[in-house]
C-alpha cells in the first residue's frame, strides 16, 4: 500500500493506493473520476513506507513525476498481467495510472543513538 498525492478541485489529497513496480514505473489501478484517477495527465509525489514501532525501525520512499492514463491496450493487458495484487476498495477498479518517477528520495528511521 502507498499513498498518492494529487491536486483536486477542492485542494490537495492524498490516497491510499494498491501499487506495483513494473519496470521503471509505479502502476497502480483506479475508478475513472476518483480522486486517485485525478493524477493522471499531473505531476504527482507517490509515497511508501514501513514501520516497526516495537524496534523504532523503518524506512519512507518518496517519488515524485509525471502520472498519465495508460490506454494502449497492450500496455493495460501487461499491466494486468503483471499486478500481483487487487484493489483492496470494493467496485470496479479498471483505470491504470503510471508514474514516470523524476525524483527519488528516501529515509531510514534508526533508534536514537545508532
Amino acid at each position: 500500500m502507498g499513498r498518492v498525492a494529487v491536486t483536486t478541485p477542492d485542494g490537495p489529497a492524498v490516497v491510499p493506493v494498491n501499487y506495483e513496480v513494473i519496470d521503471d514505473r509505479i502502476a497502480f489501478r483506479s475508478a475513472p473520476g476518483s480522486v486517485p484517477a485525478a493524477a493522471a495527465g499531473t505531476e504527482v509525489a507517490f509515497e511508501v513506507d514501513h514501520l516497526d514501532e516495537t524496534a523504532s525501525r523503518g524506512w519512507s520512499v518518496l517519488v515524485v513525476g509525471p502520472a498519465r492514463h495508460v490506454t494502449e491496450p497492450g500496455a493495460v493487458r501487461r499491466l494486468a498481467e503483471g499486478a500481483h495484487t487487487r484493489p483492496w476498495a470494493g467496485g470496479e477498479r479498471e483505470m491504470w495510472v503510471s508514474i514516470r518517477p523524476r525524483r527519488i528520495t528516501g529515509r531510514r528511521i534508526d533508534p536514537a543513538g545508532e
